[in-house]
């Protein structure tokens, strides 16, 4: 685990979301950027009693914007996000064509093929 995803731990164990939030935020634009500190905040996010669509799509985007060209499991992780109860099925399909256009090389191919199994109720 990295510095800034134990500080952001550290933050939520001793002062709750609000803290993390605050910490997410002064630490977000820090280089250097790793996927479990952006998602380690989308799970701090999910755990609150009434978690914010608009503050895990905030998350994701920024996750995506470092690690879209190559992570098609965190574009997988977003379209179920907006599948569940809190989110907007109508914005799966922006979101694909975005993966599509950002994912390189054979991450596309592991991206289709999971869309794929996601569509078809497989996973």
């Amino acid at each position: 685990m990295e510095m800034k995803e134990k500080y952001l731990d550290w933050s939520y164990r001793t002062g709750g979301y609000k803290k993390a939030r605050k910490t997410f935020t002064s630490l977000h634009e820090s280089r250097p950027f790793s996927k479990a500190f952006f998602t380690r905040m989308i799970e701090i996010e999910k755990e609150q009693e009434l978690p914010k669509i608009s503050n895990l799509r905030d998350y994701y985007e920024r996750a995506l914007r470092e690690f879209g060209s190559t992570d098609n499991e965190l574009w997988l992780s977003y379209i179920r996000e907006e599948l569940s109860p809190r989110g907007n099925p109508e914005n799966c399909g922006k979101i694909h064509w975005r993966a599509m256009k950002s994912l390189e090389g054979q991450c596309v191919e592991n991206f289709v093929s999971q869309y794929t199994l996601l569509q078809t109720g497989h996973i």
